[in-house]
């Protein structure tokens, strides 16, 4: 089984691709899973200990580091 995340570029699309994900889903091809829970922004720890594990600290500032990850 694979997961992707689809991103429907344009707003006007939207509705044809719903369309064909549940013609999909309706002949079992595929399933739909709707995420239900917001992300959560990690905690000041949380950035801390994955800079820590990405061992960027020696050689970047905090913020270098962090806009790195994606923080």
């Amino acid at each position: 089984m694979k997961t992707f995340q689809i991103t429907v570029s344009n707003e006007a699309d939207m509705q044809k691709v719903t369309d064909v994900l549940r013609e999909m889903q309706r002949q079992k091809v595929i399933e739909i899973h709707e995420q239900t829970v917001a992300p959560v922004a990690p905690s000041y720890e949380q950035i801390e200990e994955m800079i820590d594990e990405s061992e960027l600290g020696p050689y970047y500032s905090e913020e270098e580091a962090k806009a790195i990850l994606h923080l």
